[in-house]
């Protein structure tokens, strides 16, 4: 370990970044888009260098204008014999440097990792190796495992759900009733995140976590709507957005009240005839893997599973 030098790149390095090798051929780790186009800055990205040659890498991103990365999402640790070693090294290197005192984020004290697998990756012997190196690694660094989650993507020729016809929707133009509801979302939530935001933060606070994180996507709030049955009735909210490169539903929730009627379905479709009437050429989303209604709902409404993502904390 003595021989190993952690540091971020220079502005004109990203050719050390990718002079690291072998990728791994199991698809762990892998993204759906080049690295060029994932925008990642320079001093983000940091690398391993044992006598000049790249033996572990790591990514750290963030939105564009944000002073701190909000997650780890690229991070490989070589073949060797002490990979584990010195991938742990690297992450506590960059972790120490890049959370500073003063870092703060809407999801957390620290850059989240997002490890994004195969579907299959427990059934495959080399995807389940390569996992669990990595995990094993950010653990020896002090991270913790929070949540598996599906990736999930929708397109037009999947067929677009037809929409509802026993709720109606209303753009959620102000911030009170919003949050009425996100509050409301948090009761016997499956939501990882949602329920870590209100161990850290309280209900209150928990909610404008979100309606502040939501607001901040670059799809803006105009197609955020709230939901209503036949009695006029708020029954949840559904926050259709863009994230940085795609379509998104950025939140969505029915109140516990009107659980059990399939709403999300609803929600869902509403979301999809927004996007579809803009043009929209795709949709990505995500829950988590213990979300099973959410899931369910996501799977009659059309999405297919991309893919996993563990995210240590």
């Amino acid at each position: 370990m003595s021989d190993l030098l952690f540091r971020p790149l220079e502005a004109d390095e990203f050719d050390l970044f990718h002079s690291y090798g072998p990728l791994p051929a199991s698809g762990v780790g892998a993204r759906n888009l080049p690295f060029e186009e994932l925008g990642y800055r320079h001093d983000w990205v940091w690398v391993a260098l044992r006598d000049g040659e790249v033996v572990a890498r790591a990514a750290f991103w963030g939105p564009p204008g944000h002073e701190h990365p909000f997650s780890l999402d690229w991070f490989d640790l070589g073949v060797g014999p002490d990979r584990i070693e010195v991938g742990a090294a690297l992450l506590r290197a960059a972790y120490a440097e890049l959370v500073t005192p003063e870092y703060a984020t809407p999801s957390g004290e620290r850059p989240d990792y997002h490890l994004f697998l195969p579907s299959d990756w427990r059934e495959r012997p080399d995807a389940l190796a390569d996992a669990t190196d990595r995990i094993e690694a950010a653990e020896k660094a002090g991270l913790r495992r929070f949540v598996e989650r599906l990736n999930l993507r929708w397109i037009p020729e999947y067929g677009l759900p037809p929409r509802s016809t026993r709720l109606t929707f209303t753009p959620a133009a102000d911030d009170a009733p919003v949050l009425e509801v996100l509050a409301g979302l948090f009761t016997d939530s499956l939501d990882a995140y949602a329920r870590r935001d209100l161990d850290q933060h309280g209900l209150r606070r928990a909610a404008e976590v979100i309606l502040e994180e939501i607001a901040d996507f670059p799809g803006g709030r105009d197609r955020w709507r709230l939901a209503h049955d036949r009695a006029g009735k708020v029954v949840g909210v559904v926050m259709p957005t863009r994230n940085s490169r795609f379509a998104t539903i950025g939140y969505m929730g029915v109140l516990p009240e009107h659980r059990g009627n399939g709403y999300a379905d609803d929600l869902v479709a509403e979301a999809l005839h927004i996007f579809a009437a803009e043009g929209e050429p795709e949709v990505r989303d995500n829950t988590d893997v213990g979300n099973a209604p959410m899931a369910a709902s996501f799977a009659r409404i059309g999405y297919r599973i991309t893919g996993r993502r563990m995210i240590l904390a």
